[in-house]
């Protein structure tokens, strides 16, 4: 899909309803490549989910068909690390992979960081050969691996860690 078919925006608490839907879909869809679980957010109320919209940034993917991905940052807090902020939640449609969305989600956070903080992390379990290979080309780099990251019931997944330098430190 040409990126002129599909748009990215800023989400607000007024999208809590599309924003559960691809969230929800993220986690039953690729449940060991997040930190939560399908069964601990299925049951939230939709408020959850326009906080969360009310607190992070993040940008969604539409077509005309809907909301394709998401990708969000939350800026951290404290005068010694609000200079940083951590991406998390990015998720495409398996129909919709390979298409540039992953690519604009990003795009998109990484403009919007550049005004507000110096430095973007992210964690993305070591499998996943895509998503590591497309945060490289974005100007990530590897600084670490979090063996046992995290735990399901099939057993654990490594997580590598990355950090991209929006601006140099002042």
């Amino acid at each position: 899909m040409a990126p002129s078919q599909f748009q990215v925006r800023r989400l607000v608490p007024a999208d809590a309803a599309d924003y559960r839907l691809i969230r929800l879909a993220a986690l039953q869809g690729e449940p060991c490549a997040f930190g939560s679980t399908y069964e601990a957010e299925a049951g939230r109320p939709l408020t959850h989910f326009a906080e969360r919209l009310a607190t992070c940034a993040v940008h969604g993917a539409y077509s005309a068909a809907g909301i394709l991905g998401m990708a969000g940052f939350k800026c951290q807090e404290g005068t010694r690390r609000c200079h940083k902020a951590f991406v998390w939640g990015m998720y495409v449609r398996p129909e919709m992979r390979r298409q540039g969305v992953a690519r604009a989600l990003m795009q998109a956070l990484l403009e919007e960081a550049r005004g507000l903080v110096e430095q973007l992390t992210l964690c993305v379990v070591q499998d996943n050969a895509a998503a590591i290979a497309l945060y490289r080309e974005l100007g990530f780099e590897v600084y670490g691996v979090e063996p046992r990251a995290l735990k399901d019931a099939t057993g654990y997944a490594d997580e590598v860690q990355m950090v991209r330098f929006l601006a140099r430190p002042s």
